[in-house]
């Protein structure tokens, strides 16, 4: 500050040096041409020693509005300017650190909104959509950055999401809901609050949305499982009660009545076991409990054994049963491999009518085997298909219970192929027949071959 107080007294001594010099030098008419000229040099002079910080004081204020690094020596000065020069240069280093700071939170934040298993919207106070992270973007079919900036009934036109966020903005109470999405089908649990300031003011609404379509599809599975359990358990048993109250209020002594009547029921009995085995073996499976014994097993020899164990039923259907074995070998558990063989033959031999054909065959495939089981019988309709291997689950209810079928057989199956890592599909055609292809992996092999455990 001193030296531009004495700078500006400086020329202010020049600028008038003239009039205190007037009366002693100028006595003549040539003084105001010579004054006019004074004073226009020394105030260019004046107005530029002033000027030239002050340009460099602007462009040093430039650069640190584009960022860009700027030293000069007007930093170094002491005056005013160079302590101006000074002050906005902290300023800049103390804004680039708080906006550094601020751009790493909100990097984390966008880390963690991306990497939510569950979807997040929010609006803002105009009420227009302003964040989709992008598991709600998944779960509502949009591309990433779509709906932002617009209202949620335009982004969400056949839901009632967007008046849900409306009547929170405008009563400010959290709202929890559970909405049935269709494109793609789900289920979708939501969670909707208000954002406030500081000041209490509602700025805007936020939705957590869960996908429940998994765990409501199992709350489902459960009740079927419970009630069908409780039916199937229920038929046999009603079964055998009758005919036991009816054996005690009737004559022992007729042997044929007698017979006939315990027939029926050892035959219940043996279905209600049948069921009572099959829940205990679909318990093991899905609990893991069930240890894999894997073996490279001969093929031709284990279904050999199956059709001999059917033969009877076979000739009594007058069935043509064929084997077309490409591949020779599976690697898989003996006893388990058995039981799916045995529940695929013995599904085609119930529903082939008489003088069909059943053909069991095997191929290979890029580090697979694939075993198939096909038949020429009634065929499942299309809709049927997606269920068949769901626990209970039967095409013609009362036919299947006629024929002593649980209802769990292709389940099993199911859960045996998916603990060998394979897998099960089917194909069919009402009145054309079905296929159900099982694959087993070759991809243990290599590594059961290094611990061992192959035999």
């Amino acid at each position: 500050m001193k030296s531009i107080y004495w700078q500006m007294g400086g020329f202010l001594l020049l600028l008038f040096l003239p009039f205190l010099l007037a009366g002693h030098v100028w006595k003549n008419y040539k003084f105001p041409v010579f004054a006019f000229f004074w004073f226009l040099g020394v105030g260019w002079m004046m107005v530029r020693s002033l000027q030239k910080p002050l340009e460099e004081l602007l462009d040093f204020m430039e650069n640190i509005r584009m960022g860009v690094p700027f030293k000069n020596r007007l930093t170094r000065r002491n005056d005013l300017y160079g302590k101006l020069a000074k002050g906005l240069e902290k300023l800049e280093r103390s804004h680039t650190s708080h906006l550094s700071t601020l751009h790493g939170r909100m990097e984390e934040i966008q880390a963690i909104l991306s990497s939510m298993a569950e979807g997040v919207v929010a609006t803002d106070i105009t009420g227009r959509i302003s964040l989709i992270n992008p598991t709600a973007a998944e779960f509502f079919n949009l591309s990433y950055g779509e709906g932002v900036g617009e209202f949620p009934y335009k982004v969400f036109p056949d839901s009632e999401l967007g008046d849900v966020f409306h009547q929170v903005y405008v009563k400010g109470f959290p709202v929890e809901k559970e909405i049935k999405w269709s494109n793609p089908e789900r289920v979708l649990n939501l969670h909707l609050a208000p954002i406030r300031d500081e000041v209490d003011e509602i700025r805007g609404v936020v939705a957590v949305i869960g996908d429940v379509t998994k765990l409501r599809r199992l709350e489902t599975m459960r009740q079927d499982f419970v009630a069908n359990v409780s039916h199937e358990l229920k038929t046999p048993l009603t079964s055998i009660k009758g005919f036991v109250e009816t054996l005690l209020d009737s004559d022992l002594n007729d042997k044929e009545t007698l017979r006939k009547f315990m027939t029926i029921i050892s035959q219940e009995a043996d279905r209600l076991n049948n069921l009572i085995h099959d829940l205990l073996d679909m318990s093991k499976l899905e609990s893991g409990q069930t240890e894999l014994r894997r073996k490279h097993l001969d093929l031709e020899a284990l279904i050999d054994s199956i059709i001999l164990s059917v033969a009877n039923r076979i000739e009594a259907k007058q069935l043509k049963l064929k084997k077309d074995l490409q591949a020779k070998t599976i690697l898989g558990d003996e006893d388990l491999a058995r039981e799916v063989f045995i529940n695929l033959v013995d599904n085609a031999i119930k529903y082939t009518p008489a003088g069909g054909e059943i053909i069991v065959g095997s191929a290979r495939g890029e580090g697979e085997t694939i075993v198939y089981v096909r038949d020429t019988g009634i065929g499942i309709p299309a809709e049927n298909l997606p269920r068949i291997f769901e626990r209970f689950y039967r095409v013609d209810k009362g036919r299947s219970r006629e024929m002593g079928g649980t209802g769990l057989g292709l389940s099993i199956v199911k859960h045996i192929m998916e603990r060998h890592g394979g897998k099960v599909s089917v194909w069919s055609e009402p009145g054309q027949g079905s296929e159900f292809k099982l694959i087993f992996p070759d991809k243990w092999l290599a590594e059961e071959n290094r611990n061992g455990k192959v035999e």
